[in-house]
């Protein structure tokens, strides 16, 4: 087993000797467009070692050889026998041979024979890469930059599984199931440091994801109306552009998501704007019927789409309108037909976003049981993205739907989740067993319907007047489940979380199964605190998990004190049950206090202090109200 992700479509190891990377060697790019993109990104993976760039032209492809250097010692001096050329020097200034040509080796096989130039295998199949690994070096060939650039990342962490940077000679023919592989920052409730989201982008594209669905709510810069955006922790400009700037560099697409109809708290909570609610209660439900509300959406809308002008895309969300079609005004517009008031608002927001380049995307839900006679009126330059987080049944329901819109031309989008509602508000990391079903249920249906484009929502909470679910740095493991199905929708589930515990924690299988027996792909949230001292990469996440699974040791016994203490009033001044009470509260209550300062320094790490401090105090709440009353009533809590 290589332990890769996502895990390649065709392997095939040879019984040639291992490339030891630890010796003198070249890299000699070859690019049928100029991208300084892979030049910089070939610097970065071999630093310190000559990169000779060149353009090939048109119909060449692209490709990387990095070729051992020899050097032989004579009377005269060293000689290098390896092509000669200046570092950086591209185009015609470049003296190299384009990989798969003969060239002047002295007599040793190259990292690349003449029969390996073909790129038929990838005919067809965008951002897939050719890898091939020798004794004395490797070749990367594409049909696309992206395609090279994914082949560099595999190279790269076949270097890390080995200590001594060896890697077993093979060929590697790979390509992705999914043409738009997308993760999502959700900025709503918890959210991690700018810096942090930016050093995140290039981690997705080490494992080849392509995009990320940005739902920024009042973290985005709003100039238009000012008072949307967060006065402490909105992105700045110049934040939004390294952003943008970094997701470029790594190939990735950012697909903004501007609430339209529903989750519009953060709009419809000022006073200024409370007109606009479909009812009274419906805080974060806008009315479709108004005159200010098409003028006030397509405003958020033009100035999300002006800050992306590279994203082909624009989410206008549109799920969960609870209220609509119960004001006055919308039941006599749309006579009390819900769905007419939706596709008659929502077809308002297409024209607009349609018109001006992008192609809108909306959640599907609000449409799931609607009329025939009224879904035929929806504007088919749309895309439906499916959300269905839960059930034993998505390839069915998913199927239904997909034929259903596209019998009217709609494009449709699939979403599973990595992180979602569970029925568990609090949760510091995700409740893995639903998440590993729905992703894995997604990716068959998927395949099945040849859906382009599967999306890993990733919720932060229900709403952003919610209570917060957990933090984003734990749910690297089924994010990157996500990733490996994406690209390669057949991939081997079974091995998954060995092969995440060796390439993200550098726990190689033999070390955990030794120490804690057999595991499945289920068990990470399970295990990975217990290996914390094998842990040799992103030890932080680690750490992180564990910090949340003692408090949930501690916090679930504290419960059952506060359940309990209703026998205290039942046998009052019996000291069997005082001593159970007060032994049961002393071990948790400082089991908990323990917590509370590892928690806030490793979120640090992560989050604005603010926000660790928000986050620390969702999840202590109860328990310090219960210090402050009950257990200061009872007499627990003397001397607190």
């Amino acid at each position: 087993m290589l332990s890769l992700i996502p895990d390649p479509k065709q392997v095939r190891l040879t019984e040639k000797e291992p490339w030891r990377a630890g010796g003198e060697f070249r890299l000699q790019l070859a690019m049928e467009v100029e991208d300084p993109r892979l030049v910089l990104h070939c610097r970065r993976a071999f630093p310190g070692r000559e990169v000779t760039a060149a353009v090939s032209g048109a119909g060449e492809g692209y490709s990387l050889l990095i070729e051992e250097i020899v050097r032989i010692e004579g009377a005269a001096g060293t000689e290098d026998t390896s092509a000669q050329a200046e570092p950086g020097a591209s185009g015609q200034d470049a003296a190299w041979a384009v990989p798969g040509e003969a060239g002047p080796t002295n007599g040793r096989a190259s990292a690349a024979d003449p029969d390996e130039t073909d790129l038929s295998p990838l005919k067809g199949r965008a951002e897939g890469y050719l890898l091939d690994v020798s004794a004395n070096g490797a070749v990367i060939r594409a049909l696309d930059a992206s395609g090279l650039y994914y082949g560099l990342q595999t190279l790269l962490q076949l270097q890390s599984l080995h200590g001594d940077g060896s890697i077993p000679a093979m060929s590697i023919t790979d390509w992705p199931d999914t043409g738009l592989r997308v993760m999502n920052f959700d900025l709503r409730q918890t959210f991690s440091k700018p810096e942090r989201l930016i050093e995140y982008l290039a981690e997705f594209s080490r494992y080849k994801t392509n995009a990320v669905l940005i739902e920024y709510e009042d973290k985005f810069p709003f100039q238009t109306h000012g008072e949307f955006a967060h006065p402490q922790h909105a992105l700045s400009r110049e934040e939004l552009e390294t952003l943008q700037a970094a997701a470029q560099e790594h190939y990735i697409e950012i697909i903004p998501l501007q609430q339209s109809f529903g989750h519009l708290e953060y709009v419809l909570r000022h006073d200024a704007w409370k007109h606009l609610r479909e009812t009274e209660e419906s805080t974060g439900e806008i009315c479709p019927s108004h005159p200010q509300t098409y003028e006030l959406i397509t405003g958020l809308l033009a100035e999300m789409m002006e800050a992306h002008p590279e994203s082909r895309y624009i989410h206008l969300g549109c799920d969960e309108v609870y209220s609509l079609c119960e004001c006055e005004a919308c039941r006599k517009e749309f006579g009390g037909v819900r769905e007419r008031a939706f596709i008659s608002f929502l077809n308002r927001l297409i024209e607009f976003t349609a018109s001006r380049g992008r192609q809108p995307i909306f959640w599907h839900d609000m449409l799931d049981k609607c009329p025939p006679e009224e879904l035929a009126k929806l504007d088919p330059r749309s895309a439906a993205m499916i959300w269905i987080y839960n059930g034993r049944n998505i390839q069915a329901e998913v199927t239904s739907l997909t034929h259903k819109f596209r019998a009217l031309g709609i494009e449709v989008m699939g979403a599973p989740a990595v992180r979602s509602f569970d029925w568990a508000e609090h949760q510091n990391y995700p409740v893995i067993d639903n998440r590993t079903d729905n992703l894995l249920q997604w990716a068959e249906t998927a395949e099945k319907l040849d859906i382009r484009c599967m999306v890993a929502t990733n919720w932060t909470g229900p709403f952003s007047l919610g209570v917060p679910y957990g933090v984003f740095e734990t749910t690297w493991y089924p994010m990157l489940l996500h990733a490996d199905l994406a690209w390669n929708r057949r991939a081997d589930a079974g091995t998954f979380i060995d092969r995440f515990l060796e390439l993200f924690h550098g726990v190689s299988p033999e070390t955990g199964h030794s120490k804690l027996g057999n595991y499945k792909l289920e068990d990470y949230y399970d295990i990975i605190w217990k290996l914390r001292e094998e842990v040799q990469r992103n030890h932080g996440y680690a750490e992180l998990i564990a910090i949340m699974h003692d408090f949930e040791v501690a916090t679930d016994r504290s419960r059952a004190i506060h359940k309990y203490a209703y026998r205290w009033e039942l046998y009052p001044g019996d000291s069997a049950e005082w001593r159970s009470l007060l032994n049961n509260y002393t071990r948790n209550h400082n089991g908990r206090e323990a917590v509370r300062p590892r928690m806030l320094e490793a979120l640090r790490q992560y989050q604005p202090r603010d926000m660790a401090e928000h986050f620390v105090k969702s999840r202590f709440y109860l328990h310090d109200y219960l210090e402050r009353t009950l257990y200061r009533e009872i007499g627990l809590a003397q001397g607190e």
